[in-house]
């Protein structure tokens, strides 16, 4: 019993060996196979086969994710790029085509023939009062942009205070400094009002810059010499030139007080440095009398200086011929105020020479002129015998 017990297992154990060898067997061959098919690694058999798998991503769980693919990704950003560009393109085109409409109407459209930055059907004197702004403003711009070659800063103070003075001191760097004669017509007994940044004067140099900026004084003592003897042989230029000569372009105001009380009367005017009151005003001024007033700084201006106290009006006020501010010499002044911002005055009128030398150029100019009246009265004679004689021969 024992003998065939053992025979059973011995049988049992031989056939189980074989058959782990047999599936030993098939598991090699399987595995040479799908690794030829599947490209396993060849290397000794441990039991196990590598098996490569294609990882597929599940894109059905959320819509949006479709944008993620990469193919989708770049075929999106291609398009909105396309769409960018005919857009910017589209934009240009409206803009180019807008701005040649509009140059096309500007070019067919009526002009202001006196200045084009001007609507056309304004009047004349409106226009030039445009054309004076404007030009004052460009006038501005070039001097803004050429500041750094202006030596004196007050040129700059000057242009930034009095829009009028804008184009003289835009064209002062590239001026030669010269003066020019004055034309304008003047008569006895009527002030002239003259500023010192006029570019007849207003770049010759007078103390320690230019008569722009430093000749009140000159210019004060011209207009009353101008006024009251009604002639114009001395200018600011001529006036300032004898005051440089004789060091009277010195002090606060730019001009000593000598320059009344003598220069003046080296060219024919008679002058008197009287009591700055309310009284001197209202009694000294007159036709063949007016003052120049030395006025304080931060009074009518910022600064000290020279300038002209012309007529005593009816509302009891004054008028000042002031060489360095329109504002000042555009409006009326009560008495008090005058006087109270002076520091020194001058009542000047003019000498009996200066007046007899006036009135003998005036006596000549008038006999000129009848004598041209006569001469022209004469010829007007003769051509109306002419006439005549030409009259009767066509009637025969």
């Amino acid at each position: 019993m024992s003998h065939s017990s053992r025979g059973n297992r011995s049988s049992r154990s031989s056939r189980s060996s074989r058959q782990r060898q047999t599936s030993r067997g098939n598991r090699a061959s399987q595995s040479s196979t799908s690794g030829s098919r599947r490209g396993t690694l060849t290397r000794p058999d441990t039991g196990y086969s590598l098996h490569s798998r294609r990882v597929r991503r599940d894109y059905s769980s959320n819509p949006f994710s479709v944008l993620m693919r990469p193919r989708v990704l770049l075929l999106a950003i291609i398009v909105i790029v396309v769409i960018v560009v005919m857009i910017v393109g589209v934009t240009s085109c409206i803009r180019r085509n807008n701005e040649s409409t509009h140059q096309t109407i500007e070019e067919t459209k009526p002009m202001n023939e006196q200045d084009q930055r001007v609507a056309l059907g304004v009047s004349a004197s409106m226009t030039s009062r445009f054309t004076e702004a404007l030009d004052e403003g460009e006038a501005l711009v070039t001097i803004a942009q050429n500041a750094d070659q202006y030596e004196d800063d007050r040129m700059l103070e000057l242009a930034l205070s009095e829009p009028s003075s804008r184009g003289f001191v835009a064209a002062y760097p590239s001026s030669d400094k010269s003066s020019y004669p004055y034309d304008d017509e003047v008569s006895r007994g009527k002030i002239p009002s003259l500023f010192d940044w006029d570019d007849r004067w207003g770049a010759v140099t007078y103390g320690d810059g230019p008569l722009a900026v430093t000749g009140s004084g000159p210019t004060t003592l011209a207009m009353a010499y101008m006024g009251l003897t009604g002639k114009t042989d001395y200018t600011p230029t001529q006036i300032a030139q004898q005051a440089n000569k004789s060091n009277y372009a010195t002090g606060d105001s730019g001009s000593k007080g000598e320059l009344f009380s003598k220069l003046a009367t080296s060219i024919g005017l008679i002058t008197e440095e009287v009591t700055p009151s309310t009284d001197t005003l209202s009694y000294s001024l007159s036709d063949s009398t007016c003052i120049a007033a030395e006025f304080k700084e931060g009074t009518l201006t910022n600064h000290t200086h020279w300038a002209l106290v012309v007529a005593y009006n009816s509302d009891d006020t004054v008028t000042v011929y002031d060489p360095t501010s329109t504002e000042v010499t555009e409006r009326p002044w009560a008495l008090s105020t005058i006087v109270n911002a002076s520091n020194t005055f001058f009542a000047i009128s003019a000498s009996e020479s200066a007046l007899a030398d006036s009135t003998s150029k005036s006596s000549d100019a008038n006999d000129d002129t009848s004598t041209s009246d006569a001469d022209a009265d004469e010829e007007t004679d003769e051509s109306d015998e002419s006439d005549d004689e030409i009259y009767y021969d066509t009637e025969e």
